[in-house]
Formats: structure tokens, sequence, C-alpha cells
């Protein structure tokens, strides 16, 4: 008598298209690197906060520097349906940008919402949110 296993996985499961940011925001030829991530508990989110070059050299520290770009991807969590106890990123939230001058003397803000990432016009916060992605400490990498 002969059997076999046979993978039953359908492999568009694989993709988590929920987390997904949107093609045309193009955030793969920005050159990212990550720089560090985090877990809010209490509301169920997870991010990771990217940056450019520059944003790697200045991470953590006091003060900004020329050309500094950094990212801070936010999702949702979920159960990890593949691995018992994990959780990993559901519905993507949002994407913020902090963004310095060729001097470093100019900083902007921008909060980009939901799956498709609409640019929030909602900016009253921005300051404090521009602390706590500068307050950010790197990762510790191997």
């Amino acid at each position: 008598m002969l059997t076999a296993c046979t993978n039953t996985t359908n492999n568009s499961t694989l993709v988590n298209d929920a987390a997904s940011l949107p093609s045309s925001f193009n955030f793969g030829k920005m050159g990212f690197k990550v720089i560090t991530s985090t877990i809010n508990k209490k509301l169920g989110t997870m991010s990771t906060l990217y940056g450019n070059e520059p944003a790697l050299k200045a991470a953590g520290t006091d003060s900004a520097i020329a050309g500094e770009v950094f990212a801070l991807v936010t999702w949702k969590q979920q159960a990890d349906d593949h691995w018992f106890g994990a959780k990993i990123p559901a519905n993507l939230l949002s994407v913020e940008y902090v963004k310095t001058d060729e001097t470093g003397s100019s900083i902007s803000y921008q909060k980009f919402t939901g799956k498709n990432l609409v640019l929030s016009a909602d900016t009253s916060n921005s300051q404090a949110r521009i602390k706590y992605i500068f307050d950010q400490k790197p990762s510790v990498m191997p």
C-alpha cells in the first residue's frame, strides 16, 4: 500500500493582502531599511519604523540631519493561522513620514491612513508624532 502527503495549503492565503501597502505607493522603491518595530498591546497594533541611510545614522539621537526620511507603518494585529500563538499584521492603518530638508533645519510630517493610504488633513498632533518617531531607538542587529 502506498500513501503520499500533499500540501493542502492554498498559496493565496500566504499573502497578507490586508496588510500590504498599495503598489501605487511605491514604498519598495524608496530604499528603506528597518530601524525598529513596536507592539501596542493596549490598541492591538504593531508598527515598523523604516528609514533611508541618513535616518539610519540619526535614529535614536536628539538631532535631525539633512535628508533623513523616516516612515512609520502601523497595522492592526491578528492571530497567525499558520503559527500558534503568533500575531501578524492585519489591516493597514497608517503610514507616517517625517522628512528633513537638505540643510536639516526644516522638518515635515505627513500621515496617510487606510488601505488606500489617503493623505490626512489633520496635522494637530504632528509635533508629538515627530517627537515619537525621532525618539525611537534602533533595534540591535547582529
